[in-house]
C-alpha cells in the first residue's frame, strides 16, 4: 500500500497548474495576434487612429503575463480554487 504524502500532490497540483497557464497563454497570444492583424486591416481600410486602436490590444497583451504571475503567487500560497477562477474568469473577459 502507499503512503500518502501532501507534498508530492501539492508539487503535482502545480504541475498541472502551471501547464494549464502555459496552454492558456499560448491560446491567448494567439488571439491576441489575430486581434492585433485584424485591427492592422481595419487601420489601414478605414484610416483609424492607430494609437487609440491598438491600444487595447496592447493593453492585453502586456497584462495576460501579470494575471498568470498574480495567480501563480495566489496558488503558491495555498489559495488554489481562488486562483483558477480568477485566472479562468480574468483571461475570459481580455
Amino acid at each position: 500500500m502507499k503512503k500518502y504524502d501532501d507534498k508530492k500532490n501539492a508539487k503535482a497540483t502545480y504541475i498541472i497548474f502551471a501547464v494549464l497557464q502555459m496552454l492558456l497563454l499560448a491560446l491567448m497570444y494567439t488571439i491576441l495576434y489575430v486581434a492585433f492583424k485584424a485591427t492592422q486591416l481595419s487601420v489601414e481600410k478605414y484610416e483609424l487612429n492607430a494609437f487609440t486602436a491598438f491600444a487595447p490590444t496592447i493593453l492585453v497583451f502586456a497584462a495576460v503575463p501579470v494575471l498568470l504571475y498574480r495567480t501563480r503567487k495566489m496558488f503558491l500560497q495555498g489559495r488554489m480554487m481562488v486562483a483558477i477562477l480568477w485566472m479562468m474568469a480574468l483571461l475570459s473577459v481580455f
